[in-house]
């Protein structure tokens, strides 16, 4: 029979055993090159290219993978105008995913002598030299009639689209669209967008120079 002596012993020799294995995982994972960051593997990108998001990343070189800080390297990456969402991952065991999602542009607005493209939310994220086919210019008084222009361009029927060359917002409540052959269309705010759409689509069987639809109840032309 052991003594109660040998049985401490042994439990004493146990748990030495289990924290220095523990210790050395530790170290192993968050102290040692041994699972530091070796490559950094970016996707998603088309407008972007990798080595732009790779200098916002800025990833330590050759850190201990465990120890970088996924949360902050999203949000350098983030803060490239172009980049629209971002998710960044550990790899074990060397590696860190970069998945981006750019911005999509839906219209332009002038930026001297060239434009800025524009997504859906009303950001301006890049510069272009010349004005891209099929894109409509934009044009708000701040962000708050930039972005109101460009709800009022999501909701314009595909008929008006085509002959959409301008959505102008003097402020957020007072949006027109300038079509082509000199015609007018008076939106008013993106309130009851849908509406609006369907009784522009009416209206334009007439002939007329303006159209009115801010009170779509209510909807006028002009010749």
């Amino acid at each position: 029979m052991r003594s109660p002596r040998w049985s401490r012993l042994r439990v004493v020799a146990v748990v030495g055993l289990v924290l220095t294995l523990l210790g050395a995982a530790g170290w192993v994972v968050f102290g040692s090159s041994l699972l530091a960051v070796r490559s950094i593997d970016v996707a998603g990108t088309a407008r972007l290219t990798p080595a732009q998001v790779l200098a916002a990343a800025a990833v330590p070189d050759r850190a201990p993978l465990a120890r970088v800080d996924i949360d902050a390297v999203a949000s350098r990456v983030r803060a490239l105008p172009a980049v629209r969402t971002v998710e960044v991952a550990r790899q074990w065991p060397a590696t860190v995913r970069i998945v981006v999602q750019e911005r999509a542009p839906t219209a332009v607005r002038r930026h001297g002598s060239g434009f800025r493209l524009v997504d859906d939310s009303g950001v301006a994220f890049a510069v272009v030299r010349k004005r891209p086919r099929g894109l409509p210019l934009v044009s708000g008084a701040g962000q708050a009639g930039l972005r109101a222009a460009v709800d009022v361009l999501a909701a314009t029927p595909p008929k008006v689209r085509r002959a959409l060359l301008e959505v102008r917002a003097t402020s957020p409540e007072v949006v027109s669209l300038r079509l082509t052959r000199r015609r007018t269309v008076v939106w008013g705010s993106p309130e009851r967008g849908a509406r609006k759409a369907e009784v522009l689509t009416a209206l334009m069987t007439r002939r007329a120079s303006v159209y009115d639809v801010s009170a779509p109840d209510a909807p006028t032309t002009r010749r």
